[in-house]
Protein backbone atom coordinates (compact mmCIF):
# COMPACT_ATOMS: atom_id res chain seq x y z
CA UNK A 1 0.00 0.00 0.00
CA UNK A 2 2.97 2.47 0.91
CA UNK A 3 4.35 1.78 -2.68
CA UNK A 4 1.25 2.78 -4.24
CA UNK A 5 0.52 5.71 -2.59
CA UNK A 6 3.96 6.92 -3.07
CA UNK A 7 3.66 5.92 -6.41
CA UNK A 8 0.46 8.03 -6.49
CA UNK A 9 2.00 11.12 -4.87
CA UNK A 10 5.06 11.31 -7.21
CA UNK A 11 3.34 10.92 -9.98
CA UNK A 12 0.42 13.44 -9.71
CA UNK A 13 2.28 16.62 -10.12
CA UNK A 14 -0.88 18.75 -10.67
CA UNK A 15 -1.88 17.69 -7.02
CA UNK A 16 1.65 18.82 -6.23
CA UNK A 17 2.02 21.86 -8.19
CA UNK A 18 -1.46 23.12 -6.64
CA UNK A 19 -0.61 22.33 -2.83
CA UNK A 20 2.90 24.30 -3.82
CA UNK A 21 0.95 27.25 -4.45
CA UNK A 22 -1.59 26.74 -1.64
CA UNK A 23 1.32 27.09 0.54
CA UNK A 24 2.87 30.24 -1.20
CA UNK A 25 -0.49 31.85 -0.60
CA UNK A 26 -0.89 31.11 2.77
CA UNK A 27 2.97 32.39 3.32
CA UNK A 28 1.76 35.69 1.43
CA UNK A 29 -1.03 35.83 3.53
CA UNK A 30 0.49 35.36 7.11
CA UNK A 31 2.88 38.11 6.08
CA UNK A 32 0.40 40.21 5.21
CA UNK A 33 -1.38 39.40 8.37
CA UNK A 34 1.97 40.28 10.59
CA UNK A 35 1.88 43.85 8.25
CA UNK A 36 -1.47 44.22 9.65
CA UNK A 37 -0.52 43.21 13.16
CA UNK A 38 2.50 45.90 12.85
CA UNK A 39 -0.14 48.79 11.78
CA UNK A 40 -1.98 47.72 14.48
CA UNK A 41 0.26 48.15 17.17
CA UNK A 42 1.13 51.71 15.86
CA UNK A 43 -2.51 52.57 15.17
CA UNK A 44 -3.04 51.58 19.15
CA UNK A 45 0.06 53.83 20.16
CA UNK A 46 -1.20 56.80 17.73
CA UNK A 47 -4.86 56.31 19.69
CA UNK A 48 -3.43 56.35 23.17
CA UNK A 49 -1.41 59.43 22.22
CA UNK A 50 -4.87 61.31 20.76
CA UNK A 51 -6.16 60.19 24.13
CA UNK A 52 -3.63 62.00 25.85
CA UNK A 53 -4.35 65.65 23.99
CA UNK A 54 -7.90 64.99 23.91
CA UNK A 55 -7.79 64.28 27.64
CA UNK A 56 -6.38 68.09 28.86
CA UNK A 57 -9.60 69.57 26.77
CA UNK A 58 -12.11 66.96 28.06
CA UNK A 59 -10.65 66.00 31.66
CA UNK A 60 -8.64 69.54 31.97
CA UNK A 61 -6.04 69.93 35.11
CA UNK A 62 -7.12 72.17 37.68
CA UNK A 63 -5.55 73.28 40.97
CA UNK A 64 -7.95 71.06 42.57
CA UNK A 65 -6.70 67.86 40.86
CA UNK A 66 -3.06 68.80 40.18
CA UNK A 67 -0.14 71.31 41.02
CA UNK A 68 -1.62 74.11 38.26
CA UNK A 69 -1.72 77.02 39.68
CA UNK A 70 -5.11 78.79 40.81
CA UNK A 71 -5.15 81.61 38.60
CA UNK A 72 -4.39 79.02 35.45
CA UNK A 73 -7.67 77.25 36.04
CA UNK A 74 -10.30 77.05 33.37
CA UNK A 75 -13.38 78.62 32.98
CA UNK A 76 -15.38 76.14 35.27
CA UNK A 77 -16.04 75.81 38.80
CA UNK A 78 -13.43 73.21 40.58
CA UNK A 79 -13.87 70.91 43.17
CA UNK A 80 -12.08 71.24 46.26
CA UNK A 81 -10.66 69.05 47.90
CA UNK A 82 -12.30 70.03 51.67
CA UNK A 83 -14.97 67.60 52.15
CA UNK A 84 -18.11 68.62 53.82
CA UNK A 85 -18.38 69.67 57.53
CA UNK A 86 -21.92 69.61 57.86
CA UNK A 87 -22.27 73.09 59.25
CA UNK A 88 -24.23 75.98 58.84
CA UNK A 89 -22.47 79.47 57.38
CA UNK A 90 -21.59 81.77 60.15
CA UNK A 91 -21.15 81.54 63.60
CA UNK A 92 -21.61 78.07 64.73
CA UNK A 93 -23.60 77.18 68.31
CA UNK A 94 -21.48 78.06 71.38
CA UNK A 95 -19.23 81.00 69.93
CA UNK A 96 -18.81 84.07 72.08
CA UNK A 97 -20.07 87.22 70.01
CA UNK A 98 -17.60 90.47 70.27
CA UNK A 99 -18.54 93.56 69.93
CA UNK A 100 -16.90 97.13 70.70
CA UNK A 101 -16.69 97.84 74.28
CA UNK A 102 -16.75 101.45 75.95
CA UNK A 103 -13.51 102.44 77.71
CA UNK A 104 -12.98 103.71 81.00
CA UNK A 105 -10.80 106.81 80.20
CA UNK A 106 -11.73 108.28 76.99
CA UNK A 107 -9.18 110.60 75.87
CA UNK A 108 -11.75 113.02 74.92
CA UNK A 109 -14.66 114.66 76.43
CA UNK A 110 -17.62 116.38 74.81
CA UNK A 111 -20.41 117.88 76.71
CA UNK A 112 -24.01 118.45 75.92
CA UNK A 113 -25.94 120.23 78.16
CA UNK A 114 -29.46 121.84 78.83
CA UNK A 115 -29.69 125.15 80.08
CA UNK A 116 -33.42 124.84 81.04
CA UNK A 117 -35.77 122.15 81.81
CA UNK A 118 -37.94 120.88 79.29
CA UNK A 119 -40.94 120.69 81.26
CA UNK A 120 -41.36 123.99 83.29
CA UNK A 121 -38.84 125.95 81.66
CA UNK A 122 -36.23 126.86 84.79
CA UNK A 123 -32.66 127.29 84.86
CA UNK A 124 -30.91 124.64 85.31
CA UNK A 125 -27.09 125.90 85.80
CA UNK A 126 -26.84 125.40 89.17
CA UNK A 127 -28.35 121.89 89.31
CA UNK A 128 -26.64 118.70 89.76
CA UNK A 129 -25.11 117.05 87.07
CA UNK A 130 -25.31 113.29 86.28
CA UNK A 131 -25.03 112.18 82.80
CA UNK A 132 -25.02 109.63 79.81
CA UNK A 133 -22.42 108.95 77.55
CA UNK A 134 -21.95 107.37 74.27
CA UNK A 135 -18.39 106.97 72.66
CA UNK A 136 -16.88 106.92 69.26
CA UNK A 137 -13.61 105.39 68.11
CA UNK A 138 -11.74 107.17 65.82
CA UNK A 139 -8.66 107.91 64.75
CA UNK A 140 -6.97 111.52 65.55
CA UNK A 141 -6.10 113.79 62.95
CA UNK A 142 -2.69 112.67 61.09
CA UNK A 143 -0.08 115.05 60.18
CA UNK A 144 3.44 115.33 59.48
CA UNK A 145 5.02 116.02 62.51
CA UNK A 146 8.73 117.75 62.60
CA UNK A 147 10.81 117.78 65.36
CA UNK A 148 14.19 119.76 65.76
CA UNK A 149 16.98 118.73 67.19
CA UNK A 150 20.06 120.98 68.52
CA UNK A 151 23.17 120.97 70.00
CA UNK A 152 23.76 124.07 72.84
CA UNK A 153 26.75 126.04 72.03
CA UNK A 154 28.41 127.28 75.31
CA UNK A 155 31.04 129.94 76.33
CA UNK A 156 32.95 128.61 79.00
CA UNK A 157 33.22 131.75 81.73
CA UNK A 158 36.95 130.63 82.94
CA UNK A 159 38.53 130.48 79.33
CA UNK A 160 36.01 132.00 76.80
CA UNK A 161 36.77 128.86 74.97
CA UNK A 162 32.77 128.09 73.30
CA UNK A 163 32.15 123.73 73.71
CA UNK A 164 29.07 122.27 72.10
CA UNK A 165 26.82 118.93 72.17
CA UNK A 166 26.85 116.15 70.06
CA UNK A 167 24.08 114.77 68.08
CA UNK A 168 23.04 111.27 68.15
CA UNK A 169 24.41 108.55 65.60
CA UNK A 170 21.20 108.46 64.02
CA UNK A 171 20.80 111.66 63.68
CA UNK A 172 23.42 111.81 60.09
CA UNK A 173 21.33 114.54 58.02
CA UNK A 174 20.35 117.84 58.18
CA UNK A 175 16.81 116.41 57.49
CA UNK A 176 15.83 113.21 57.54
CA UNK A 177 12.68 111.21 58.06
CA UNK A 178 12.31 109.25 61.33
CA UNK A 179 11.71 105.28 62.37
CA UNK A 180 8.07 105.26 63.04
CA UNK A 181 7.24 107.08 59.14
CA UNK A 182 10.08 104.49 57.90
CA UNK A 183 8.34 101.56 59.55
CA UNK A 184 5.06 102.48 58.08
CA UNK A 185 6.19 102.69 54.66
CA UNK A 186 8.01 99.38 54.78
CA UNK A 187 5.18 97.94 56.46
CA UNK A 188 3.10 98.92 53.28
CA UNK A 189 5.15 97.81 50.84
CA UNK A 190 6.21 94.68 52.15
CA UNK A 191 3.26 93.33 54.30
CA UNK A 192 0.41 95.06 52.10
CA UNK A 193 1.94 94.79 48.98
CA UNK A 194 1.55 98.09 47.84
CA UNK A 195 4.31 99.57 44.97
CA UNK A 196 6.33 102.26 45.27
CA UNK A 197 4.04 104.51 43.68
CA UNK A 198 1.12 104.29 45.58
CA UNK A 199 2.52 103.96 48.88
CA UNK A 200 3.99 107.33 48.26
CA UNK A 201 0.32 108.60 47.32
CA UNK A 202 -1.23 107.00 50.38
CA UNK A 203 1.87 108.74 52.92
CA UNK A 204 0.86 112.04 51.27
CA UNK A 205 -3.05 111.63 51.11
CA UNK A 206 -2.85 110.76 54.75
CA UNK A 207 0.09 113.35 56.19
CA UNK A 208 -0.07 115.92 53.19
CA UNK A 209 3.51 114.98 52.29
CA UNK A 210 4.83 113.35 49.59
CA UNK A 211 7.68 110.70 49.63
CA UNK A 212 9.80 110.43 46.79
CA UNK A 213 10.42 106.57 45.19
CA UNK A 214 14.04 107.28 46.23
CA UNK A 215 13.39 107.80 49.94
CA UNK A 216 11.06 104.62 49.49
CA UNK A 217 14.28 102.59 48.23
CA UNK A 218 16.23 103.74 50.71
CA UNK A 219 14.16 102.64 53.43
CA UNK A 220 14.24 99.03 52.28
CA UNK A 221 17.86 99.28 52.06
CA UNK A 222 18.10 100.33 55.61
CA UNK A 223 15.79 97.52 56.59
CA UNK A 224 17.19 95.24 54.60
CA UNK A 225 20.64 96.17 56.34
CA UNK A 226 19.25 96.01 59.81
CA UNK A 227 18.40 92.49 59.69
CA UNK A 228 21.10 91.17 59.10
CA UNK A 229 22.32 89.76 62.02
CA UNK A 230 18.85 88.57 62.40
CA UNK A 231 18.87 86.08 59.03
CA UNK A 232 22.51 84.77 60.62
CA UNK A 233 20.63 83.46 63.66
CA UNK A 234 17.55 82.60 61.60
CA UNK A 235 19.33 80.47 59.73
CA UNK A 236 21.29 78.32 62.94
CA UNK A 237 18.09 77.77 64.06
CA UNK A 238 16.67 76.29 60.52
CA UNK A 239 19.50 74.38 60.67
CA UNK A 240 19.01 72.98 63.87
CA UNK A 241 15.58 72.27 63.42
CA UNK A 242 14.27 68.39 63.05
CA UNK A 243 12.66 69.08 59.67
CA UNK A 244 11.80 72.01 56.99
CA UNK A 245 9.72 72.56 54.59
CA UNK A 246 11.12 74.03 51.33
CA UNK A 247 9.34 75.20 47.99
CA UNK A 248 9.75 77.71 45.59
CA UNK A 249 7.61 79.53 43.18
CA UNK A 250 8.21 81.90 40.09
CA UNK A 251 8.72 85.83 40.21
CA UNK A 252 8.94 87.82 37.37
CA UNK A 253 12.14 89.78 36.92
CA UNK A 254 12.58 92.08 34.51
CA UNK A 255 10.54 90.27 32.14
CA UNK A 256 11.56 87.35 32.53
CA UNK A 257 10.97 84.44 35.19
CA UNK A 258 13.14 84.32 38.18
CA UNK A 259 12.38 81.90 41.51
CA UNK A 260 11.57 82.47 45.49
CA UNK A 261 12.63 79.98 47.60
CA UNK A 262 11.53 79.37 51.10
CA UNK A 263 13.11 77.21 53.95
CA UNK A 264 10.62 77.43 57.18
CA UNK A 265 8.77 75.56 59.71
CA UNK A 266 6.13 76.35 62.50
CA UNK A 267 7.76 79.05 63.47
CA UNK A 268 10.16 80.70 61.33
CA UNK A 269 10.43 81.72 57.32
CA UNK A 270 13.25 82.28 55.39
CA UNK A 271 13.39 83.36 51.96
CA UNK A 272 15.75 83.64 49.35
CA UNK A 273 15.59 85.15 45.96
CA UNK A 274 17.87 83.80 42.95
CA UNK A 275 17.56 83.71 39.14
CA UNK A 276 17.67 79.71 39.53
CA UNK A 277 15.19 77.06 40.35
CA UNK A 278 17.49 73.97 40.95
CA UNK A 279 20.46 73.45 42.24
CA UNK A 280 22.71 75.65 41.37
CA UNK A 281 20.34 78.06 43.06
CA UNK A 282 20.16 75.90 46.48
CA UNK A 283 23.79 75.64 47.08
CA UNK A 284 23.89 79.65 46.55
CA UNK A 285 21.56 80.13 49.02
CA UNK A 286 23.44 77.94 51.44
CA UNK A 287 21.42 76.05 53.68
CA UNK A 288 20.22 72.71 52.18
CA UNK A 289 23.85 71.58 51.52
CA UNK A 290 24.50 71.52 55.37
CA UNK A 291 21.15 70.42 56.56
CA UNK A 292 21.03 66.97 58.36
CA UNK A 293 17.27 66.90 59.41
CA UNK A 294 14.23 65.51 57.63
CA UNK A 295 13.56 67.78 54.30
CA UNK A 296 9.63 67.78 53.35
CA UNK A 297 9.11 68.97 49.77
CA UNK A 298 6.90 68.31 46.81
CA UNK A 299 9.17 65.36 44.76
CA UNK A 300 11.67 68.28 42.57
CA UNK A 301 14.57 66.58 41.85
CA UNK A 302 17.00 68.71 42.90
CA UNK A 303 16.02 68.27 46.23
CA UNK A 304 17.15 64.86 46.17
CA UNK A 305 20.50 65.50 46.09
CA UNK A 306 21.12 66.42 49.30
CA UNK A 307 22.23 64.39 51.87
CA UNK A 308 19.23 64.68 54.62
CA UNK A 309 16.27 62.80 55.27
CA UNK A 310 13.77 63.68 53.15
CA UNK A 311 10.09 63.46 53.26
CA UNK A 312 7.08 63.94 50.26
CA UNK A 313 4.10 66.02 50.21
CA UNK A 314 0.91 64.32 50.43
CA UNK A 315 -1.71 67.37 49.09
CA UNK A 316 -0.07 66.61 46.06
CA UNK A 317 -0.44 63.04 45.55
CA UNK A 318 -3.91 64.03 46.79
CA UNK A 319 -4.43 66.32 43.78
CA UNK A 320 -3.18 63.73 41.07
CA UNK A 321 -4.85 61.20 42.49
CA UNK A 322 -7.99 63.26 41.84
CA UNK A 323 -6.37 63.87 38.35
CA UNK A 324 -6.50 60.22 37.81
CA UNK A 325 -9.50 58.95 39.11
CA UNK A 326 -11.33 61.74 37.02
CA UNK A 327 -9.11 61.65 33.99
CA UNK A 328 -9.15 57.46 33.95
CA UNK A 329 -11.93 56.21 36.12
CA UNK A 330 -9.08 54.55 37.91
CA UNK A 331 -10.45 53.05 40.99
CA UNK A 332 -7.46 51.89 42.83
CA UNK A 333 -6.47 56.32 42.64
CA UNK A 334 -10.08 56.59 44.67
CA UNK A 335 -9.05 53.95 47.28
CA UNK A 336 -5.56 55.44 47.83
CA UNK A 337 -7.00 58.69 48.36
CA UNK A 338 -8.96 57.51 51.15
CA UNK A 339 -6.70 55.44 52.56
CA UNK A 340 -4.09 58.49 53.00
CA UNK A 341 -6.79 60.42 54.18
CA UNK A 342 -7.53 58.12 56.55
CA UNK A 343 -4.16 57.62 57.80
CA UNK A 344 -3.69 61.35 58.49
CA UNK A 345 -6.55 61.46 60.68
CA UNK A 346 -5.73 58.50 62.44
CA UNK A 347 -2.16 60.79 63.45
CA UNK A 348 -4.21 63.82 63.93
CA UNK A 349 -5.80 62.29 66.77
CA UNK A 350 -2.49 59.89 68.28
CA UNK A 351 0.55 61.23 66.57
CA UNK A 352 2.45 58.48 68.34
CA UNK A 353 1.42 55.32 65.38
CA UNK A 354 2.24 51.85 65.93
CA UNK A 355 3.96 50.00 63.80
CA UNK A 356 1.29 47.40 63.16
CA UNK A 357 -0.47 50.34 62.00
CA UNK A 358 2.03 51.38 59.55
CA UNK A 359 2.76 48.19 58.46
CA UNK A 360 -1.63 47.42 57.94
CA UNK A 361 -1.11 50.56 55.69
CA UNK A 362 1.67 50.36 54.10
CA UNK A 363 0.39 46.81 52.79
CA UNK A 364 -2.56 48.30 51.62
CA UNK A 365 -0.63 50.83 49.67
CA UNK A 366 1.27 48.73 47.65
CA UNK A 367 -1.31 46.16 46.71
CA UNK A 368 -3.23 49.03 45.62
CA UNK A 369 -0.49 50.26 43.21
CA UNK A 370 1.17 46.88 42.12
CA UNK A 371 -1.68 45.49 39.73
CA UNK A 372 -1.21 48.95 38.06
CA UNK A 373 2.32 48.64 37.22
CA UNK A 374 2.10 44.94 36.36
CA UNK A 375 -0.25 45.95 33.46
CA UNK A 376 2.43 48.53 32.21
CA UNK A 377 3.11 47.44 28.31
CA UNK A 378 6.81 48.59 27.73
CA UNK A 379 6.00 49.08 24.29
CA UNK A 380 4.27 51.93 24.80
CA UNK A 381 4.52 55.46 26.43
CA UNK A 382 3.14 55.57 29.99
CA UNK A 383 0.10 57.13 30.94
CA UNK A 384 -0.15 59.75 33.25
CA UNK A 385 -2.31 56.91 35.55
CA UNK A 386 0.64 54.74 35.43
CA UNK A 387 3.57 57.67 35.77
CA UNK A 388 1.80 58.47 39.29
CA UNK A 389 1.54 54.57 39.78
CA UNK A 390 5.35 54.18 39.15
CA UNK A 391 6.05 57.69 41.62
CA UNK A 392 3.85 56.33 44.28
CA UNK A 393 5.88 52.62 44.20
CA UNK A 394 9.56 54.62 43.73
CA UNK A 395 8.90 56.89 47.17
CA UNK A 396 6.20 54.30 48.81
CA UNK A 397 8.33 55.00 51.82
CA UNK A 398 8.73 59.06 51.67
CA UNK A 399 4.87 59.16 51.40
CA UNK A 400 4.16 57.33 54.36
CA UNK A 401 6.49 58.75 56.25
CA UNK A 402 4.44 61.16 58.05
CA UNK A 403 3.18 57.88 60.28
CA UNK A 404 6.81 56.78 60.84
CA UNK A 405 8.07 59.83 62.73
CA UNK A 406 5.49 62.03 64.75
CA UNK A 407 7.33 65.34 63.97
CA UNK A 408 6.99 65.00 60.48
CA UNK A 409 3.70 66.63 58.83
CA UNK A 410 1.36 64.88 55.94
CA UNK A 411 1.73 68.04 53.68
CA UNK A 412 4.34 70.61 52.65
CA UNK A 413 1.15 73.02 52.72
CA UNK A 414 3.35 75.13 55.33
CA UNK A 415 5.27 76.09 52.40
CA UNK A 416 3.01 76.97 50.22
CA UNK A 417 1.31 78.93 52.55
CA UNK A 418 4.81 81.14 53.06
CA UNK A 419 4.62 81.41 49.51
CA UNK A 420 1.41 82.60 49.07
CA UNK A 421 1.98 86.14 49.58
CA UNK A 422 4.93 86.26 47.18
CA UNK A 423 2.30 85.66 44.42
CA UNK A 424 0.35 88.61 45.74
CA UNK A 425 3.41 91.26 45.31
CA UNK A 426 3.54 90.08 41.90
CA UNK A 427 -0.11 90.55 40.94
CA UNK A 428 -0.36 93.88 42.99
CA UNK A 429 3.23 95.13 42.23
CA UNK A 430 4.25 93.41 39.47
CA UNK A 431 7.63 91.96 38.24
CA UNK A 432 11.25 93.37 40.31
CA UNK A 433 13.23 96.10 38.30
CA UNK A 434 17.07 95.25 40.27
CA UNK A 435 18.23 92.11 41.92
CA UNK A 436 19.05 94.38 44.67
CA UNK A 437 15.36 95.36 45.83
CA UNK A 438 14.10 91.58 44.99
CA UNK A 439 16.93 90.73 47.32
CA UNK A 440 15.48 93.66 50.08
CA UNK A 441 11.81 91.68 49.87
CA UNK A 442 12.84 88.39 50.36
CA UNK A 443 14.75 89.31 54.06
CA UNK A 444 11.87 91.91 55.10
CA UNK A 445 9.06 89.37 53.92
CA UNK A 446 10.68 86.54 55.72
CA UNK A 447 10.84 88.93 58.99
CA UNK A 448 7.35 89.76 58.83
CA UNK A 449 6.40 86.22 58.16
CA UNK A 450 8.24 85.20 61.38
CA UNK A 451 6.52 87.44 62.96
CA UNK A 452 3.17 86.92 62.32
CA UNK A 453 3.87 82.96 62.83
CA UNK A 454 5.14 84.15 66.55
CA UNK A 455 1.89 86.26 67.10
CA UNK A 456 3.80 89.74 67.20
CA UNK A 457 2.84 92.72 66.30
CA UNK A 458 4.08 93.95 62.74
CA UNK A 459 4.61 97.90 62.59
CA UNK A 460 6.09 97.66 66.45
CA UNK A 461 8.68 94.79 65.19
CA UNK A 462 9.67 96.48 61.76
CA UNK A 463 10.34 99.59 64.02
CA UNK A 464 12.35 97.73 66.68
CA UNK A 465 14.63 96.12 63.95
CA UNK A 466 15.10 99.39 62.68
CA UNK A 467 16.48 100.55 65.96
CA UNK A 468 18.74 96.95 65.59
CA UNK A 469 16.19 95.50 67.96
CA UNK A 470 14.84 92.63 66.04
CA UNK A 471 12.37 89.85 67.09
CA UNK A 472 14.38 86.62 66.88
CA UNK A 473 12.16 83.41 67.64
CA UNK A 474 13.07 80.94 69.94
CA UNK A 475 14.92 77.74 68.60
CA UNK A 476 12.84 76.03 66.31
CA UNK A 477 11.12 72.72 67.53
Amino acid sequence: MFLVIKDLVLTDKALIQQLLKQVDQLTARVKELEAVKVENERLKKRVAELEMQLSKYENPKNSGNSSVAPSQDPYRKTKSMRGRSNRQPGGQKGHKGSKLEMVANPDKIVEYQADHCHYCGGSLREAPVGYQARQVFDLPEIKMEVTEHRILKKACTCCGKISQGSFPEELSQKAQYGNRLKSLCIYLQNYQMLPYGRCGEFIEDLTGHRISCGSLSNFQRESFISLEDYEHQVKQHLLQSTYLHADETGLRFNGNNSWMHVMSNKVISFFAHHLKRGKQAMNDIGLLDIYKGTLIHDRFSSYFSYQCEHSLCNAHILRDLTYVEERFDAKWARQIKALLIRAKKHKDKDPNIKSSYYSRIYKQYVNLIRPVIKSYNKKFKKTDEQRLAFALEKYKHLFLKFLKQPEVPFDNNQAERDLRMIKVKQKVSGCFRSKTHAQYFARIRGYISTVKKNNQPVLKTIQNSLELKPFVPKLAE
